[in-house]
């Protein structure tokens, strides 16, 4: 699994680069204090400041990811941060458990995951009838834009085990949020879409 191979340096090659990413994808969850949220595909925790901003002391975050390279940083991120209502799942999302029904759902930058029908019926699973959900990542940019098209192809191919689907790696999430808005970014090479389930 890529992830594995690149979990120490992870958060050095994609923390500045996503951050502005990163922030306006929470932002679109409209998180309250005291509500729950999954990451999924969670990585290094990197999300969790953000979640951890908007939910307060009341709210939770769970955690899903299938690397343990990866979920050993992210524990190592809560426990230092001291969060007491961040838990962490060691699975593949197809076959992730937990007694919560959560508020939202987070996909940041999780291609394989956003292309996989089992994981995405296992996630909307453990979520409230209208929680809200949001998802950011890589795609390919309109035609005329092959120098973006080049430096996406050279990122992703690192990180991503499949390069299906992605001219709209949202389409799989569409059947569970009908109403879904994709808005682009970086000239056409990254999207981040968002709405409420089940409308």
């Amino acid at each position: 699994m890529k992830y594995r191979l690149h979990a120490r340096l992870y958060d050095r090659t994609t923390k500045r680069a996503n951050r502005r990413i990163r922030q306006r994808t929470v932002d679109l969850l409209r998180l309250r204090p005291g509500d729950t949220v999954l990451d999924i595909g969670c990585g290094t925790g990197l999300s969790f400041p953000l979640l951890v901003e908007r939910l307060g002391s009341t709210g939770r975050i769970i955690g899903i990811e299938l690397a343990p390279e990866m979920l050993a940083e992210a524990r190592q991120r809560v426990e230092f941060a001291d969060w007491k209502n961040v838990a962490l799942i060691e699975s593949a999302v197809e076959d992730g458990e937990t007694a919560a029904q959560a508020d939202a759902a987070l996909f940041h930058f999780t291609h394989d995951i956003m292309r996989s029908p089992p994981a995405l019926e296992n996630v909307f699973r453990h979520l409230k009838p209208g929680a809200r959900v949001a998802a950011a990542g890589a795609k390919w940019a309109p035609w005329w834009a092959l120098p973006v098209n080049a430096i996406m192809w050279s990122i992703s191919r690192r990180w991503v085990t499949t390069l299906e689907g992605f001219g709209q790696p949202w389409s799989h999430l569409e059947h569970y949020v009908p109403n879904l808005r994709v808005n682009h970014a970086r000239f056409g090479g990254v999207y981040i879409a968002w709405r409420t389930a089940g409308r």
